[in-house]
């Protein structure tokens, strides 16, 4: 689709609403809520500190230009990660045969 502004065509899941000039192509974000493990740091002086709930957020991004998408793993919006698509899927594979292997 092309936007009214003039920006260049957009990939199919951007939804966007671009602005004159404005390159970066987003996709809708994904929210995923996992457990997080306290550091080594946090259990030092607190060694019974259970793991919390902590939101991350996925989305896919990509500036004009580029030759593909990214996959940004964010944490209190900050990125933690910040993936192409054939990396995010190697770590999705590999979390998925690491999970298996765990529950054996």
């Amino acid at each position: 689709m092309t936007h009214a502004t003039g920006t260049n065509t957009c990939p199919t899941w951007c939804i966007a609403l671009h602005l004159d000039g404005d390159t970066l192509h987003h996709g809708a974000s994904i929210e995923l809520a996992v457990m997080r493990r306290p550091s080594p740091g946090e259990r030092l002086f607190r060694p019974e500190l259970p793991a919390t709930p902590i939101t991350l957020e996925l989305v896919a991004h990509q500036e004009a230009g580029e030759p593909g998408p990214w996959i940004a793993v964010l944490h209190e919006g900050a990125a933690a990660l910040d993936l192409t698509t054939v990396s995010a899927e190697h770590l999705a594979s590999a979390l998925r045969d690491l999970a298996a292997d765990t529950r054996r």
